[in-house]
């Protein structure tokens, strides 16, 4: 009996002969690299076989082979030409095969694995149902054991206080730049964007996903055929390059970008089991927790099941890494258009001590505005007083410049005063030294007239003069002014009557 056939790579054309799939006893059928053309459905009576390849032909049914052993050949075990681009016009169906080449001969197995007969997004969505169910029965438990021991009930601080310390603690975990942070409000039009975000990133995931599917019949899937089942082997091959290091530096890369947002997804969770928080508190921050798990979680499957399905290299699956993480930014993204939009939009996830400070910069700024207009009024009283000062002590100078000429005049009259001073004291010393004895008589005659009050008023008077004049004037002018009342008073005699004493 024959066991094994091997028939490949030698150019045979037609149909396959109905006689092999009589040989009962066939385990090795080898029929690639020819040219045989119809169906292969003879074949189905072999039930020992353990490989078969039927690659690189014009075969365009293919025998439904349920009974294959597959334990010895593994993914080599039933090869054909059902991959994409296809030879055909419509790609040819095997639901047995486990290896599928395309007109390019290089092939992919067609893995058939229980996520992969689900399908990956039906999985994804099963797994995230009970997620979700998972994370409220958590939730409800933490719930009952804080009411159970009475957690939060010894806090002092006041219910607004209370509040704002935990909007703010859920804000710092869901990220303040994220529109998720509309989660932990109650802005209803922030909600619309937050959902909105969430929906724009699943369904851009779910496009990798349906490209992951292994479906290698259809035309829109990205998976990379890098196996190769050469002429003279019956066993295939995978040429790509992909290593276990590439799967490390994927892993360190998903843990870097996503750990932070997984981890501050459950702490959010937990934090709505809190017994102090309102009803609609514990909804908010429930749904924001349980948002940024989802969508965190979700991305690793979706990356871990692209670059499975499509990464041929350490640098391929790191590029297919970092465009899943690239979308997982879309969030932030989206805050800052809102931001640049419309800034008070996105207050609420402002610092609250940051506003409290603005506010108070605000204040003190407007009463700075104010000490500033104060302080211009006060400028300008200044001025207006200075101007008066200038004007006063342009006034002053005039008078001080005036008091100087005064002075000046004043100093040269007493300069006047004491050279003439000096002079007549001098022709008085000369009078005396000439005639002395002139002198003594009029003294005598002095002595022996009575003047009148009248002269003796004047006489006093201008003694008084002369002493004011710097004392200057000498004892001679004296004597002079008394000579010449008393010659007056002998000229009017004291045989005068009286009216001519009254005239003098």
């Amino acid at each position: 009996f024959i066991e094994v056939l091997d028939l490949s790579d030698n150019d045979i054309k037609g149909s396959i002969p109905k006689e092999i799939g009589q040989l009962s006893e066939l385990t090795y059928l080898r029929l690639s690299y020819n040219a045989f053309t119809g169906t292969a459905e003879c074949l189905e009576e072999l039930t020992k076989l353990q490989l078969l390849h039927l690659n690189s032909n014009r075969i365009t049914g293919m025998p439904n082979m349920t009974q294959l052993d597959k334990s010895e050949y593994n993914e080599s075990t039933f090869v054909s030409d059902c991959g994409v681009p296809s030879a055909f016009d419509e790609t040819p169906e095997c639901e047995n095969c486990t290896m599928c080449c395309n007109a390019n001969d290089d092939c992919y197995p067609q893995e058939k694995t229980t996520v992969a007969n689900f399908g990956y997004s039906e999985f994804a969505a099963v797994f995230f149902a009970c997620f979700i169910v998972f994370c409220c029965l958590v939730a409800l438990a933490l719930y009952l054991l804080g009411k159970r021991k009475n957690r939060g009930n010894d806090l002092t601080m006041s219910a607004e206080r209370r509040l704002e310390e935990d909007d703010n603690y859920a804000l710092s975990r869901i990220g303040k730049e994220s529109v998720y942070s509309y989660f932990v409000t109650d802005m209803v039009f922030g909600w619309l964007i937050a959902f909105a975000t969430l929906g724009i990133q699943v369904g851009i995931l779910v496009f990798f996903i349906k490209a992951s599917e292994a479906n290698l019949q259809e035309d829109t899937i990205d998976i990379q055929f890098t196996w190769k089942c050469p002429r003279d082997s019956d066993v295939c091959k995978d040429k790509a390059d992909l290593t276990n290091a590439g799967w490390v530096i994927f892993s360190l890369l998903m843990i870097a970008f996503l750990a932070k947002d997984m981890i501050n997804g459950c702490k959010l969770i937990y934090h709505s089991s809190k017994v102090r928080h309102t009803i609609g508190a514990r909804i908010r921050y429930f749904i924001g927790g349980m948002g940024l798990c989802s969508i965190t979680l979700f991305a690793l499957y979706v990356s871990t099941v692209y670059n499975k399905a499509i990464a041929t290299s350490n640098t391929a699956i790191i590029a297919n890494s970092v465009i899943v993480l690239f979308i997982m930014e879309i969030d932030e993204y989206i805050f800052s258009a809102v931001d640049a939009i419309n800034d008070k939009w996105t207050e609420h996830a402002a610092d609250k001590e940051v506003s409290k400070m603005k506010k108070e910069i605000a204040r003190q700024r407007a009463q700075i505005e104010l000490a500033d207009k104060e302080v211009s009024k006060m400028k300008d009283e200044i001025a207006r007083q200075r101007a008066q000062i200038e004007s006063q002590q342009e006034e002053i100078d005039n008078q001080r410049k005036d008091l100087r000429m005064l002075r000046e005049a004043v100093e040269k009259i007493q300069e006047s005063q004491t050279v003439a001073a000096v002079a007549s004291a001098s022709d008085s010393e000369s009078a005396e030294c000439e005639d002395n004895t002139g002198a003594q008589q009029v003294e005598e005659q002095v002595d022996q007239i009575t003047m009148p009050s009248e002269a003796e008023q004047k006489i006093q008077e201008l003694n008084a003069a002369a002493s004011t004049s710097s004392n200057t004037t000498s004892a001679c002018t004296a004597h002079e002014s008394i000579t010449t009342h008393a010659a007056e008073s002998e000229d009017t005699g004291p045989g005068t009557d009286a009216g001519g004493r009254n005239n003098e």
